[in-house]
């Protein structure tokens, strides 16, 4: 039985030091109107939802040029897809008024994901639970 217990404890701290790394992966920049990497390294993989799409982002390089998406312009250095097909002059455009999540997949071969929250307002500016908060 103690055996059992110091498995289950050592899973239990295992997930909690996984789960604190992934607190910082990436934040969203009202002003850049862009999703960035906290700690400067290049996207891998990338999904956002929201006003009806599922708009994925791949990097292809690990460029510093890659630790930043942003919205309402051509991304380099990513290929996007929305349904099917691969574009790497893909623009997504915020709908105003409308929620959106990011997942932020640090392994794109996880299935593991790290969530961010965020909705536009009617004239197009970005809201961030922060924002809300206050």
């Amino acid at each position: 039985m103690k055996k059992l217990n110091f498995i289950f404890l050592g899973f239990l701290i295992i997930m909690a030091i996984s789960c604190s790394k992934k607190a910082n992966v990436a934040f969203i920049d009202k002003d850049r109107k862009a999703i960035v990497a906290a700690d400067g390294q290049a996207f891998k993989k990338v999904l956002v939802q929201g006003a009806g799409k599922d708009v994925t982002y791949e990097g292809f390089s690990n460029d510093a040029n890659n630790a930043i998406i942003y919205f309402g312009r051509v991304n380099p250095g990513f290929l996007v897809s929305e349904g099917f097909g691969l574009n790497k002059n893909y623009v997504l455009k915020l709908v105003p008024g409308k929620k959106y999540t990011v997942y932020i997949y640090t392994d794109p071969k996880d299935a593991a994901a790290y969530p961010i929250h965020f909705k536009t307002d009617y004239n197009n500016n970005i809201v961030t639970e922060t924002d809300e908060d206050k």
